[in-house]
């Protein structure tokens, strides 16, 4: 099913959310596609550690890094529902969960196939993992469509571009508020 979310991902889509499971099953398994992605990805900093100028920032700490993905799909449900609703769509909360769950589990299936290609074929690595990242988004646009009811993917597509521009805008006004981040000493704008 998770290669066949490719070409038919409204053709998934119906038959996941056919499944009609409840809502304490469905954030058991996001919870638990998140502990699975988090164990990854501190076996990969285990075996590609950091490169030193990342040393001390967030992307040194895996951990951390799973704490913010979780928090990132369980916001992205509630805006996938609430988003859809307020533009007419009809999608239940539920399928909203299976909707980021199914994208997790297509994705840890590419992170876990990335990471052994890294060990012996870093370059194709890479070029996996973007098509990873462009599958997603194709993925996430079709199973909200489909959730809601929309006739456009490529609607739905910008919709989630411009609501992650706002998002990363409002974050990175939030994060130099409380002063995390980028200020620079007074020598480093001299140099600029």
């Amino acid at each position: 099913m998770a290669m066949q979310s490719i070409p038919e991902p409204r053709k998934i889509a119906r038959e996941l959310f056919a499944l009609n499971l409840d809502r304490a099953t469905l954030w058991q398994i996001l919870i638990l596609l998140m502990v699975i992605g988090a164990i990854l990805g501190v076996g990969s900093s285990v075996l590609f550690p950091p490169a030193p100028e990342l040393e001390g920032t967030i992307f040194a700490m895996p951990l951390i890094v799973a704490m913010a993905e979780a928090s990132i799909a369980v916001i992205t449900v509630f805006l996938i529902y609430w988003l859809g609703r307020s533009a007419g769509g009809t999608g239940r909360f539920e399928d909203g969960i299976v909707t980021v769950a199914w994208l997790n589990f297509v994705l840890l299936i590419v992170q876990t196939v990335v990471l052994v290609l890294s060990l012996f074929a870093p370059s194709l690595a890479a070029l996996l993992w973007l098509f990873g990242g462009f599958t997603g988004f194709w993925i996430l646009s079709h199973f909200i469509a489909e959730l809601h009811g929309f006739a456009s993917a490529l609607r739905v597509f910008l919709t989630i571009l411009l609501t992650s521009f706002i998002a990363v805008a409002i974050l990175s006004i939030i994060l130099a508020i409380l002063g995390v981040g980028g200020a620079m000493t007074s020598g480093e704008l001299g140099n600029v």
